[in-house]
C-alpha cells in the first residue's frame, strides 16, 4: 500500500509540478527536456528518495538514473539544474534567553526533508530543535548543543536538556563570535547526524541511532547562556542540491559502473578527493550542486533529489500506461 501511495504522489508531482519544462513535440514524457546530443529525455526530481527508490520511480516512465558518459551530457544537465534552481537567504537572529524560534515563523518548511544547512555566529551555545510538532519544544524534539559549556563541547539530546546521547568535545571552539561556521544536521532512517560544512553527510561529528523515533517536522534555533546569535539559511527549490546518478560500486568496492546497463566509466567528473567511501557505506554516486556540480559518492540510503533519463516515445508526450 505505502509503494502504491508513493507511486502515485511522485506521478502527481513530477507530471504537474515539473510541467514548466514541458517539451511538446519531442517525445519526451511531460516535464522533461530533450538532450538531442545523445536523444535522450531527463527529468529533474525535487523531492527527495534513497537510490534505490529513485531507480524504481525513474522506472515508471522506462527510464532510469542517468549514464553520463561525456562531458557534453555533464554540461547539459548542469545547465538544466542551474536554470530551474531558485534559492530564497534567510537570516534570523536569536538572543540571549534560551528561547527556540521555530524557522517555520520565517516560512522556512522543512517537512518532508530530511537535512537542513545553515551558518551560525555566536560565542557559544548554538541551540538546534528538530520538533514533531511546530512551536513544542517540550515533548517529541530533538535537542542539538553546538558550541555549549564555553565553546568546548557538542551533543545531542533525546529531549530538551535530557540526557546526551551521544556527544564531542575533540571539536573545540566550533563556532565563532565574529564569523559564521557552517554546518548541517540530517535525520534519516532514525539517525540524527551533525557535521560541518554544506555537504550533507560529510565532516560528520555527531550521530544517534534513536529506537524510539519521532517524525521531524519543524526545526527552531536557540542561544542563552550567556550568547546571542545570528542564523543564515538558504533555501532552494532543490533540497539539499545533490542529484542521485546512474553510478554506483555495490558490486565491488572501487570499481565503478553505470547501473543497470553494468557499463564502465568513459567519463567521470569527481571533486576533490572524491569518491571517498567515508564510513565505508558510501557506494552511490551523485552531483553535488553546492560543490560546482562534481561527482560525489554517498550512503546509497540517504534521501537525495535525483535525475531520471529515458528514451524518447515516438508516438507522443504521454507514456503512462502504455
Amino acid at each position: 500500500m505505502r509503494l502504491i501511495m508513493w507511486k502515485t504522489w511522485f506521478i502527481l508531482t513530477f507530471f504537474t509540478v515539473q510541467t514548466s519544462t514541458q517539451q511538446l513535440g519531442t517525445g519526451c514524457p511531460s516535464g522533461f527536456v530533450k538532450y538531442n546530443g545523445n536523444q535522450k529525455c531527463y527529468g529533474f526530481v525535487a523531492s527527495q528518495t534513497t537510490w534505490a527508490s529513485a531507480l524504481e520511480y525513474c522506472s515508471i516512465v522506462g527510464g532510469t538514473l542517468p549514464q553520463i558518459t561525456d562531458a557534453n551530457i555533464q554540461a547539459f544537465l548542469e545547465a538544466q539544474i542551474s536554470s530551474r534552481y531558485k534559492e530564497s537567504n534567510y537570516v534570523i537572529s536569536t538572543e540571549n534567553n534560551y528561547h527556540y524560534h521555530y524557522i517555520m515563523d520565517n516560512g522556512i518548511d522543512v517537512r518532508g526533508q530530511t537535512s537542513i544547512t545553515f551558518e551560525v555566529m555566536a560565542c557559544n551555545d548554538a541551540h538546534i530543535a528538530l520538533s514533531k510538532d511546530n512551536g513544542v519544544d517540550s515533548r517529541d524534539t530533538y535537542e542539538i548543543v553546538i558550541g555549549g559549556w564555553g565553546d568546548h563541547q557538542s551533543v545531542i539530546r533525546d529531549c530538551k536538556q535530557c540526557a546526551h546521547m551521544d556527544t564531542n568535545v575533540q571539536q573545540q571552539h566550533p563556532i565563532d563570535c565574529q564569523n559564521y561556521s557552517s554546518f548541517w544536521v540530517s535525520w534519516t532512517n532514525n539517525v540524527i547526524k551533525v557535521g560541518k560544512g554544506n555537504d550533507v553527510g560529510k565532516q560528520t561529528f555527531l550521530t544517534w541511532n534513536d529506537t524510539a523515533p519521532h517524525d521531524v517536522n519543524y526545526v527552531a534555533f536557540s542561544t542563552g547562556f550567556g550568547a546571542t546569535g545570528k542564523w543564515k539559511v538558504k533555501r532552494g527549490n532543490y533540497n539539499p542540491g545533490l542529484f542521485w546518478i546512474g553510478a554506483s560500486d555495490l558490486a565491488s568496492e572501487g570499481n565503478w559502473l553505470w547501473l543497470p546497463s553494468k557499463q564502465k566509466f568513459s567519463y567521470s567528473n569527481w571533486a576533490p578527493t572524491e569518491p571517498d567511501n567515508i564510513n565505508y557505506y558510501e557506494h552511490c554516486a551523485l552531483i553535488d550542486l553546492h560543490r560546482g556540480y562534481k561527482w560525489s559518492d554517498d550512503n546509497c540510503e540517504e534521501r537525495r533529489n535525483f535525475i531520471c533519463e529515458t528514451i524518447p516515445n515516438d508516438e507522443g508526450n504521454e507514456v503512462i500506461g502504455k
